[in-house]
């Protein structure tokens, strides 16, 4: 349903075919068609199995997107969507989050919603996600696991480390799917902003109830002018985890920190520190989204040499970013955009792209990043009004 407002509102279908194909998933043929639900239309989507569909574990489908060739973004968005489901997933089953199955959702459908919306948000050009209030009935659900009750324990899971709102809906109903509330969470955030309205899709179920529309509505706007909008928040849930470090050689400590990296944390960093008895050592910081610190904990305890770590509550203020393409004076490069309420703010090139126009033209490197900067910010930096 998510995937189909986002295309009626204007997202090519063929793009998010391309992109599904790209990740492996060749066993099932994609279309939409109009629907009525309660007397609204709305896309619906049909995925017609043309081969026995695949059983694939977390690995496998994070191993897909990174060999699919996808635009950055939209690897990024996918990759930690997938992360944050895995995560949760096996702590709710007790499994290790790298082969965790995730049952009805580990068939082609997890990562058609998953690939297929992140593909369709980026055709939008769409840089931030909100949501409001979500639907919540009560009764049980039939999976692998036997009957659940609803909310599935996994939704339930992943919106509370998101701080959504649920609102009382009808009972015996899986309104809000685990794949719908790891989009949301992990893309998303809770309430909604002041928007200038250019497109309204409507994103229609399989379930045809009389009584109420089975309907998924996106709004696609532009943010409103800054002195329009309430003032910034810290919105973005994180968590700090640090830990001391008085026994490992500077190999260990960067091998421990870009481990963390690869298995999803927003950031990491050390900082020198006199320890016990006047000795030198780290404390090693670790930025995680508020469901995965748990994971991102475990994962210091097993590779680095320490009995403890400590967790602080660090909610973040963050600006939007994307990357483009920038013909710059050196040749093509990619340039990192910053925005604030929809406007660009900033625009800086990426470092390894500075250093291969270095090494071809024999420039100095500081020489090349500062006139691509400049020319970068010329091109993309909107004035302030």
């Amino acid at each position: 349903m998510l995937l189909c407002s986002l295309i009626d509102a204007g997202a090519p279908l063929q793009s998010v075919r391309d992109a599904v194909r790209a990740c492996g998933v060749d066993e099932v043929r994609i279309d939409v068609e109009e629907v009525h639900r309660a007397g609204l239309r709305g896309l619906h989507l049909r995925v017609d199995a043309g081969a026995p569909q695949r059983e694939r574990d977390a690995a496998q489908c994070l191993d897909a997107v990174a060999r699919a060739g996808l635009p950055e973004r939209v690897q990024q968005r996918a990759t930690a969507t997938l992360r944050r489901l895995a995560a949760v997933e096996a702590e709710l089953h007790g499994e290790d989050p790298e082969h965790v199955h995730l049952h009805e959702l580990s068939t082609a459908d997890t990562l058609l919603d998953v690939v297929g919306v992140c593909t369709a948000l980026e055709e939008l050009d769409v840089d931030a996600v909100h949501y409001g209030p979500l639907p919540a009935g009560q009764g049980t659900i039939d999976t692998a696991h036997g009957a659940l009750p609803l909310p599935a324990p996994s939704t339930l899971r992943l919106l509370a480390a998101a701080g959504a709102t649920l609102i009382p809906a009808a009972h015996g109903v899986e309104h809000v799917t685990p794949t719908a509330a790891v989009l949301l969470a992990t893309l998303g955030t809770p309430g909604t902003v002041p928007l200038r309205l250019r497109a309204v899709g409507h994103g229609a179920g399989t379930r045809d109830d009389p009584r109420r529309p089975n309907i998924a509505r996106c709004w696609l706007g532009d943010a409103t002018a800054p002195s329009d909008l309430a003032p910034p928040q810290f919105d973005d849930r994180c968590v700090e985890l640090a830990t001391n470090l008085d026994d490992a050689t500077p190999a260990v400590v960067a091998a421990v920190l870009q481990r963390c990296l690869d298995a999803g944390a927003l950031d990491a960093w050390v900082v020198a520190a006199t320890m016990k008895k006047g000795r030198p050592g780290h404390v090693l910081h670790v930025l995680a989204a508020q469901g995965e610190d748990a994971q991102m904990a475990a994962l210091l305890l097993q590779m680095a040499p320490t009995l403890g770590v400590r967790r602080t509550e660090a909610p973040r203020m963050v600006a939007q970013r994307d990357t483009v393409q920038f013909e710059s004076p050196h040749g093509p490069v990619r340039v990192k955009r910053k925005r604030l309420h929809g406007r660009v703010v900033d625009a800086r090139p990426e470092m390894d792209d500075c250093i291969a126009v270095a090494q071809r033209t024999g420039l100095p490197l500081h020489r090349v990043v500062d006139e691509i900067t400049a020319a970068a910010r010329v091109a993309h930096v909107e004035d302030t009004p």
